[in-house]
């Protein structure tokens, strides 16, 4: 709703990097840390034309 709100030159996405091995996600994890700062920053770095107002996982929109 935010998103639509704001409706201008600034992006608003949310981002579920997945399950990664850290101390907090464990040695069983399925995502190493740059896999998952790999799908941070490329919705970090979407530019004008991307999306607004989504959920994104491993660079596909999912829903809320």
């Amino acid at each position: 709703m935010f998103a639509a709100e704001i409706n201008g030159d600034i992006k608003l996405n949310a981002v579920d990097p997945g399950w990664v091995s850290s101390d907090m996600g464990g040695p069983s994890a399925s995502i190493t840390p740059r896999q998952a700062a790999e799908s941070i920053l490329w919705l970090a770095d979407i530019g004008p034309e991307g999306p607004s107002g989504g959920f994104f996982r491993k660079g596909e929109q999912i829903p809320w």
